[in-house]
């Protein structure tokens, strides 16, 4: 403290700033993920399961790489569920739902989807294999979202509040996304006729 009244106040420039605490698990609102989720034609779930890992790795130390966990989901969200789910009950938080069971739809439908896109690379089916596809990507939405409802609740922000504004860069991808969604039902109609 000076003894010059006038004197500008003075910070203790040598304490290192308090960090907000990350959460150990990626928050998401309902609207923006499934807002992003369809309109980037499902492929915001390797950013999701990224962002996921990558926020479990920061809270628990663990080594793990987040974007080998990310390209592979099938083979890593039934383990991202059950740290969320034992996260909720060490938390003493009583949030019911099928963590198991949403892991395994999410591993069905990703790997139908991966079958349909190979046939619709061989031309097989058309146009009824892109048909399909088209209308597994909200399902898929719905199944991810499902259990991103438990990483919220574990993150401690249950309706994702904390990450529901769209950014620069999602409005991006969301007219990025709806321009090809355009483009793709043009496309498969002028072939049908």
């Amino acid at each position: 403290m000076s003894d010059n009244l006038y004197a500008p106040p003075q910070a203790d420039l040598a304490a290192p700033l308090p960090q907000a605490k990350q959460p150990p698990f990626y928050v998401v609102s309902r609207g923006k993920f499934l807002t992003l989720f369809i309109l980037t034609f499902g492929l915001y779930r390797v950013y999701w399961a990224y962002k996921n890992w990558k926020q479990f790795k920061q809270d628990s130390g663990e080594e793990m790489w987040p974007v080998a966990r990310a390209i592979f989901a099938i083979f890593f969200t039934h383990a991202l569920y059950r740290e969320a789910d034992a996260r909720l009950k060490h938390n003493g938080q009583d949030f019911k739902w099928e963590h198991d069971g949403l892991a395994t739809l999410f591993v069905v439908v990703s790997v139908a989807s991966n079958i349909l896109d190979s046939l619709a690379r061989k031309n097989i089916g058309y146009p009824l294999v892109d048909i399909a596809n088209l209308l597994l990507i909200p399902a898929l939405a719905w199944i991810t979202w499902l259990g991103q409802r438990g990483l919220n609740a574990a993150a401690g922000d249950p309706e994702g509040r904390s990450n529901a504004r769209f950014t620069p860069l999602n409005y991006v991808f969301i007219v990025l996304g709806a321009v090809l969604l355009v483009v793709v039902c043009l496309g498969m109609m002028v072939m049908a006729l």
